[in-house]
This record gives structure tokens, C-alpha cells and sequence, in this order.
């Protein structure tokens, strides 16, 4: 286990976590801005959905950033999310911003964001 997480301090395993984080972020959008009834069929309720996305996508842009930029991690997820409940009611697709969406997903964003840390931290041996 010792040699996956020394691995995790390269540069190629942050750029990795760039890469990954855009295509959380281009799933996201697509997810976000279908009509309801295109949506795959899912037995929970949308605002876990939303925490578990957000999660995945701060993960991956807080460990893109580091340790000492996670807040800027945090807001840019939590602004994205922002930005598509708002992209939702200009699609046309019959779907609505909420503010309890966004606040998903900023419990989301702060969550990934303390996952990034604790992998970052494990890696560097603290």
C-alpha cells in the first residue's frame, strides 16, 4: 500500500486528477441539463445524487490543486454547481434550479475536499 499512496505525491498523479475531474465535471453537465424523464432511473433521492457527483468532482479538483488551494477546490465545485442549476432553467428542458441542489452540492464539495486532504496527507506519511 506504501508504494500506491508515494505514488500519489507525483505530478502525473495530479494532472491525472485534472483529467478525471473534467470529465466528472462533462458528466455532471449532461446529467444536469437533460430533461427529467432522459435521466437514467435511480432509487435514491436526487440530493444524494448531488452529494455523491459534487464529492467525486471535489475530490478530484482539490487534489488537482493541493493541499494549500482547497478552498478554492471548494468554491470552484460549489460555483459550478451554481452555474448549471442556473444553466438548468435556461435549457428548456422543463427542469428547475433549487437551492437545496446547490446546497447539496456544497456539502459535497466540502466532503470531497476532506477525502482529497486525507489521501494527500496519507501519501506524504502524516
Amino acid at each position: 500500500m506504501t508504494w500506491i499512496l508515494s505514488g500519489l505525491k507525483t505530478v502525473l498523479a495530479r494532472r491525472l486528477a485534472g483529467l478525471a475531474g473534467l470529465l466528472v465535471a462533462a458528466a455532471i453537465a449532461v446529467l444536469s441539463v437533460l430533461p427529467g424523464e432522459d435521466l437514467p432511473q435511480v432509487h435514491f433521492s436526487d440530493k444524494i445524487q448531488h452529494v455523491i457527483a459534487y464529492t467525486a468532482l471535489s475530490a478530484c479538483v482539490c487534489f488537482w490543486l493541493g493541499r494549500q488551494r482547497r478552498l478554492a477546490g471548494i468554491l470552484l465545485t460549489v460555483g459550478y454547481g451554481a452555474f448549471l442549476e442556473v444553466a438548468q432553467a435556461l435549457a428548456g428542458t422543463g427542469r428547475s434550479p433549487s437551492l437545496l441542489d446547490i446546497g447539496a452540492n456544497g456539502l459535497g464539495a466540502c466532503l470531497g475536499a476532506g477525502l482529497a486532504m486525507i489521501v494527500i496527507s496519507l501519501s506524504r506519511g502524516r
